[in-house]
């Protein structure tokens, strides 16, 4: 019986298994259900569908797919997914035309923050045009077929 409280204790103080910060999910000046993070409001939608279907459902949100720009907006992000779903399953992000122009953000935002999977961005057989995100085992960015079906989280800056 000791032994056993012994193991519980150093396991209650280990590190944890994530890198990533864990975020307070805040509403901040958010609508319920948004979560603020510096200055934006965020939130995630589990139902999987396409890319076009989740950036058309942001945009009925007053919103757009998330547009990432820092390591630390990364982390957040991804943080709140795993609020959602601790098994961090892939979610689309706004980031789009990886190939042709270098990308694009569906809110039409500079590229000025890549997260991607060593060998990525690779448009295998030439039809990986959209992104996701939490993708392999380091949890990076992937381009994938725009017709593929994941969770998303959309963005908008905060409205007072």
């Amino acid at each position: 019986m000791l032994l056993l409280l012994f193991l519980f204790s150093l396991a209650l103080g280990a590190a944890p298994l994530s890198e990533e910060p864990d975020f307070k999910l805040q509403r901040g000046g958010c609508r319920p259900f948004w979560y603020s993070f510096n200055g934006r409001c965020y939130k995630y939608i589990s139902t999987p569908v396409n890319w076009l279907s989740a950036e058309l459902h942001c945009v009925s949100q007053r919103a757009n797919l998330v547009s990432i720009h820092s390591l630390a907006e990364q982390n957040f992000v991804r943080s709140l997914i795993r609020n959602f779903d601790p098994s961090e399953r892939p979610a689309w992000i706004g980031l789009h035309d990886v190939h042709s122009r270098g990308g694009r953000w569906s809110d039409g935002t500079a590229v000025n923050f890549r997260f991607w999977l060593p060998g990525e961005p690779n448009n295998q057989k030439g039809r990986e045009h959209c992104v996701h995100m939490n993708w392999g085992s380091l949890k990076r960015w992937n381009d994938i077929p725009c017709g593929n079906g994941y969770a998303f989280v959309c963005a908008t800056r905060i409205c007072y």
